[in-house]
């Protein structure tokens, strides 16, 4: 009786240790299929990383209460949505930035960024260039009245597509100066540049290329600094066309633009220093 409780105590043992190992080796064969479904799962939760409600500044929200002054809030321009987190063009856009980053980030190009990020309207990158007097009185007050109007649009199309910051998909990413406090696109700054450019280049058709060369200069900068993809920059730029092409339309704001146009002074074309440029704005100069 002893030897058979033995040799099933023996028994028993033996098939434990079969099912153990049975047990070993179908975790070892099913590992990689949940590491490829744990794989799976990030590409897709990449997508979904946005610009979230809680990151944006009450200023920025501040612009969509308030709302345009010429166009109603209800006007509607058709900008496409940004690639996809995780698809090739925005993995592309990220290979592109961290190339600017370790190449362009030059001290000069640095303190321009600062000073552009310090500006309070896209009027004074034209101002320090020599390409707009001060004495255009109606030009910049047809510039402030755009000025308005586009930023509510700018902000409404941000909050809408909601675009995470480069640096929020690649954390290596560093960046010049802090992430604003709103959605990446489209870029504000290249827009809010492009729509000055196109109208002053309608108003001095001659130096129409000179115009232009600073609004996408100074987008490009935005990207330099890691806060913008190039599709961004891209966008604001359509958005500024699309925008001064309905202003246009309401005949208020186009009289108002041929009066601006009638009376509009050339630039003197002279490139101001740092120290010219931040007495001129009654402001400190950034560093």
């Amino acid at each position: 009786m002893k030897h058979i409780l033995i040799r099933r105590s023996r028994y028993r043992y033996v098939c434990s240790l079969m099912l153990l190992a049975f047990v070993s080796v179908c975790f070892s064969v099913s590992s990689p299929v949940f590491a490829d479904t744990d794989a799976e799962d990030a590409r897709v939760n990449i997508n979904d990383i946005k610009f979230e409600d809680k990151q944006w500044g009450r200023a920025f929200l501040q612009f969509l209460q308030v709302g345009p002054m010429i166009l109603s809030r209800d006007e509607v321009f058709d900008v496409a949505p940004p690639p996809a987190n995780g698809s090739q063009i925005t993995k592309d856009e990220l290979i592109f930035l961290k190339n600017l980053e370790k190449n362009k980030r030059n001290e000069d190009t640095r303190l321009r960024i600062y000073s552009e990020n310090a500006a309070t309207s896209p009027r004074e990158f034209f101002v320090k260039e020599g390409l707009l007097n001060a004495e255009n009185y109606n030009t910049i007050s047809l510039l402030i009245l755009i000025h308005a109007d586009q930023t509510y649009f700018i902000m409404e199309r941000k909050k809408h597509f909601s675009r995470a910051r480069p640096s929020q998909l690649d954390e290596d990413l560093g960046t010049v100066i802090p992430n604003p406090a709103h959605a990446a696109y489209p870029s504000g700054h290249a827009s809010q540049a492009y729509i000055v450019a196109l109208v002053l280049s309608e108003f001095d058709p001659e130096n129409a290329e000179k115009y232009k060369k600073v609004a996408i200069d100074v987008a490009h900068r935005r990207e330099i600094a890691g806060v913008h993809y190039p599709s961004d920059s891209v966008a604001g730029r359509k958005l500024a066309v699309d925008i001064l092409a309905r202003l246009r339309a309401v005949p208020v704001f186009e009289k108002k633009f041929q009066e601006a146009k009638a009376s509009y002074l050339k630039p003197s074309l002279i490139v101001m220093t740092d120290e010219e440029f931040f007495k001129l704005m009654n402001r400190k100069i950034v560093k």
